[in-house]
């Protein structure tokens, strides 16, 4: 997971709360694709869109499994809004 988020960095965008929450609940649920489609149904053409997907593609390089990836984006939510 550290190899991820050394990867991935400090988000340039602060996720919403809810947005957080959803997409970790999709993610653990349901996986990778189903998280990205998700993103991409309420995202689509946005900088926050294009931030999801790439973390999500770089916790599946790093073969992190979903549940894992959601861990991720919560600690990187947590660091965008300190950043801010």
């Amino acid at each position: 997971m550290e190899n991820a988020l050394k990867a991935i960095g400090v988000p340039e965008i602060a996720f919403k709360e809810n947005l957080v929450r959803d997409i970790r609940k999709v993610l653990a649920e349901k996986g990778y694709d189903a998280a990205i489609v998700s993103a991409e149904q309420y995202y689509l053409g946005t900088d926050v869109n294009a931030e999801l997907v790439r973390i999500m593609m770089v916790c599946r390089r790093y073969g992190l499994d979903p549940v894992s990836a959601a861990q991720v984006l919560n600690i990187l939510s947590s660091k965008a809004s300190v950043e801010e």
